[in-house]
């Protein structure tokens, strides 16, 4: 009795210890004030640096023993080669970084501001190394085997039409002979269509993921140029908010405080957000106008021409083409063409 109560007190001290612990560790950090934008910009400014360094060295090395052919190959994979290290030993490690160091500024996570878990730096690690090298290595793959997809096809529309004319000519010529053939074809047919319906899932997504392949070379641009967009949304919010520098550091919810000697001005990049936000503004406006509008002035055109698609009671509307001109109005109450 007396060693299981023992281990109750000796359970209970050590919970009590583990919460006190935690209680001074948000209390510690609730003294520092968060980390302002100049901080953060100059710690990943100099870890950029540091890791440039490191991919470099790592690149020489590569170059030194197995060649310059082989290195400017695998040039990217010297990249991640470098970067990995680098963030696995002072932001896995639950360590600062040396422009973190430099800057004054810790990572922390969560609402009360306790250090980040290592789930979190871990997840940190993947987002800032792994994955964008995956995304752009699975990209070019994507692209690679979508072009290659596509000459096939086009390869097999050339074939099919080369051979089309005397397979014509003798489906003409048995179905003169014979009528019984139009059955025959029909019946063939329909199996052909129940065999399709018939089949296994994994054809089915096989065929869906070959569809894809085939249209990401043509969508590869527009997906760049969104990915883009989203980066510049991302550093607006950053000037607003002063939070999130890094899109990893804001999926991953890993912000700064600041642990340095407090000063008195301390700036803040509010003005630089709003110039990003009106850029966005007219860049969202330049697509509206080659996209959406393009589309319904082209549509209102048609209609315009086409007296049969014209409707009873249709409001005034001048229509005006890409060019800015104007090409046809109509008056309100203009009864249809019937």
């Amino acid at each position: 009795m007396a060693s299981v109560e023992g281990s109750r007190t000796s359970m209970q001290a050590t919970e009590s210890s583990n919460v006190g612990s935690s209680r001074r560790d948000e209390e510690l950090v609730a003294h520092f004030a968060a980390a302002a934008q100049p901080e953060v910009m100059r710690a990943a400014e100099k870890d950029e640096n540091y890791v440039g360094q490191v991919c470099e060295a790592c690149y020489d090395a590569f170059r030194h023993t197995f060649g310059t052919r082989l290195a400017v190959a695998y040039q990217n994979e010297m990249k991640l080669a470098g970067r990995v290290p680098y963030y696995l030993l002072t932001t896995g490690s639950g360590l600062q970084t040396l422009g973190e160091e430099y800057c004054d500024i810790v990572q922390v996570s969560g609402v009360p501001g306790l250090p980040a878990t290592p789930a979190r730096r871990t997840l940190l690690v993947f987002y800032q190394t792994a994955l964008p090298y995956l995304a752009e290595r699975l990209s070019a793959r994507a692209a690679s085997r979508g072009m290659a997809l596509g000459s096939e096809d086009e390869g097999d529309e050339l074939s099919a039409s080369s051979q089309s004319s005397p397979v014509e000519g003798t489906f003409a010529r048995e179905e003169a002979s014979s009528g019984s053939s139009g059955s025959v074809d029909q019946g063939t047919t329909n199996m052909e269509i129940r065999q399709r319906r018939r089949a296994p899932l994994t054809a089915r997504l096989r065929q869906a993921w070959e569809a894809a392949l085939r249209r990401w070379p043509q969508l590869l641009p527009s997906v760049r140029e969104g990915l883009v967009l989203l980066m510049r949304t991302h550093l607006m919010l950053f000037y607003f908010e002063g939070l999130y520098y890094h899109m990893g550091k804001r999926a991953a919810g890993i912000r700064y405080i600041f642990t340095g000697r407090p000063s008195q001005q301390r700036p803040r990049y509010q003005m630089l957000g709003m110039f990003l936000l009106i850029q966005l503004t007219f860049v969202f406006g330049h697509w509206l106008s080659r996209t959406v509008f393009l589309s319904i002035a082209s549509s209102m055109r048609l209609r315009a021409t086409d007296p049969s698609m014209s409707t009873v009671g249709s409001y005034g509307i001048t229509l005006v083409d890409e060019d800015g001109g104007k090409v046809e109005e109509k008056g309100y109450g203009r009864p249809s063409n019937i």
